[in-house]
This record gives C-alpha cells, sequence and structure tokens, in this order.
C-alpha cells in the first residue's frame, strides 16, 4: 500500500514536472509577446488620458429640472434633511447617479484576467521547484541556495500580483466613496475634480501594470532558463555517489 501511494506521487510529481515545462518553454514566450503587443495597443496609449477625464465626467448623471407652467412652488421649510453643518444644502445641482468610467473598466477587463493566469503560472513554478529541493546535508549546497533564491524571486513577483489585484479592486471602493460626496454635494466642484483624479490615477495603474507584467514574465523566463540545471538538479551526480 505503501509503495502503491509512493508510485502515485511520483507520477504526480512527474505530471507538474510536465506542466511546468510546458509552462516555461511555450506559454512564458507567447505571453510575452502577446504583452508586447497589448501595451502598445491604442487602448493603452498615454493619449487615452483626456479620454479618461472626459468619462469621469460623464459618469455623473443629473436629474432632469421639472417644467412647470404654475407658480413657482413655496419656500421649501428648512429641515434635518436640507442642513448640513448649519447650511442648506443646494437643490438645484441634484444627482442622482454616478456611474463606473467605461474607459477604466475597458482596460480593467483586459489585464484582470492577465494577472490571474500569471499568478497561477507563478504559483506552480514555486511550488515545483520546491519539491526539487533536496534534504538537508553538510556541504555541496550551492544549487540549493539558487533553487532558494529562485524560489524567493518567483515568490516575490507573486506577491506583487497578488497586491496589484486587490489594488484593481480597492479602486472601486475609493471611487464610491468619493461618488457618495459628489451626490451629497453636488455644488462642491472638488469632489468632482477628485473623481476624475481617481479615475486617472487607475488608468496609468493599470498601463504601468501592463509592462510591468511583460518584464516580469522575462525575468521570471530568463532566471529559470540560465539555473535550469542547478534547480533540476541541485547537487552534482558525483556528490550523491559519494553518500
Amino acid at each position: 500500500a505503501v509503495v502503491g501511494r509512493l508510485g502515485t506521487g511520483s507520477s504526480g510529481i512527474n505530471a507538474e514536472y510536465g506542466e511546468v515545462e510546458d509552462i516555461i518553454a511555450n506559454i512564458f514566450p507567447r505571453k510575452m509577446a502577446e504583452l508586447d503587443k497589448l501595451a502598445k495597443n491604442e487602448l493603452f496609449m498615454l493619449s487615452r488620458d483626456a479620454e479618461v477625464k472626459k468619462a469621469s465626467r460623464a459618469s455623473i448623471i443629473f436629474a432632469q429640472p421639472l417644467k412647470s407652467d404654475g407658480p413657482p412652488p413655496a419656500k421649501r421649510r428648512k429641515n434635518s434633511e436640507s442642513m448640513e453643518n448649519g447650511n442648506e444644502v443646494e437643490t438645484s445641482r441634484t444627482i442622482i447617479r454616478v456611474k463606473q468610467n467605461t474607459v477604466v473598466n475597458e482596460v480593467t477587463s483586459i489585464i484582470h484576467p492577465e494577472i490571474r493566469e500569471a499568478s497561477e503560472y507563478f504559483g506552480k513554478i514555486k511550488m515545483w521547484i520546491q519539491l526539487q529541493v533536496p534534504k538537508i546535508e553538510d556541504g555541496n549546497n550551492f544549487g540549493v541556495s539558487i533553487q532558494e533564491d529562485t524560489i524567493s524571486e518567483v515568490g516575490g513577483y507573486f506577491e506583487y500580483l497578488r497586491s496589484a489585484f486587490d489594488e484593481c479592486y480597492r479602486y472601486h471602493g475609493t471611487r464610491g466613496k468619493i461618488a457618495s460626496k459628489v451626490m451629497k454635494y453636488p455644488s462642491l466642484d472638488d469632489y468632482a475634480q477628485y473623481l476624475c483624479e481617481v479615475d486617472c490615477k487607475q488608468f496609468q495603474l493599470i498601463r504601468i501594470l501592463t509592462n510591468e507584467l511583460k518584464m516580469i514574465y522575462s525575468c521570471v523566463y530568463d532566471i529559470l532558463n540560465k539555473n535550469s540545471e542547478k534547480i533540476k538538479q541541485p547537487r552534482s551526480q558525483t556528490s550523491i555517489n559519494l553518500y
């Protein structure tokens, strides 16, 4: 029974090795080419900054003024809902909705799947290298140190991508809070400008992330290829035969 379990585990490791080999040899070069093309796409051009600002302004929907042929209504009595810090809230510019920024959403919907995919690849590679680390022995640990450095490097990129993924979600939370202020204080232009600046910042973040994702693929690909022998066999066969 024990032998059977060991055999199954070995087959699983071999299957994992084959998948990682395919990721490094075939998928990484393809992803680098795709991301290079994507970074140069007009959707991610810096010139779209003006378009982002326009979409931000267009996301603020004002209520249409009601037309009436009758006499003007009596002056509205002030109550607790119309008072903020002792000042009456202006109702002539009523905002009924703040929509999402269409430009930011467009580029985010493209880069999100790329981040998820890269995170999955790096997680598999990190686990695969970890499984190649031999038992602790005295001496001849240079190859093991290379494995550990590679695990640390790949793990760092993995954590960076996870943080970037979370940042994309935090943007919506931040923007939602600002949008509530825009609706509450429609006469304060600074909140509308703040909303616009947050949208522009997020668009630039997505642009930078697209280029960085390409560089991350390139760096990991380079590290794995230069150190492939030590990663697969951290200790020389001669040293192994001495034990």
